[in-house]
C-alpha cells in the first residue's frame, strides 16, 4: 500500500469557505467553530486519501465469518 501523507494544517477551512474537491473531515474539537480538513479529494470522495483511509472499512468477504454467531 503506498504511503499517504497527512494533509497540511494550511488547508484547514470553515464550512463557508469549503469548496468542491476539499476534504469534509472535521478536524476541530471546538464545537463553536467547526474546522474541516480541506485537503484535496479524489474520485468523487468526500475525504482526502488520509481521512478516507481512516474512515473506510472494506466489506467482509463471503465465507470469512460473515453471519456467524458467537456462543
Amino acid at each position: 500500500m503506498p504511503e499517504i501523507s497527512e494533509p497540511s494544517a494550511r488547508t484547514q477551512t470553515t464550512l463557508f469557505k469549503l469548496r468542491a474537491r476539499q476534504c469534509r473531515s472535521i478536524v476541530s474539537d471546538d464545537r463553536s467553530e467547526v474546522i474541516f480538513c480541506g485537503g484535496e479529494t479524489q474520485d468523487g470522495s468526500s475525504w482526502c486519501p488520509w481521512h478516507r483511509r481512516l474512515v473506510y472499512t472494506r466489506p467482509m468477504m463471503a465465507g470469512s465469518g460473515a453471519g456467524k454467531r458467537f456462543a
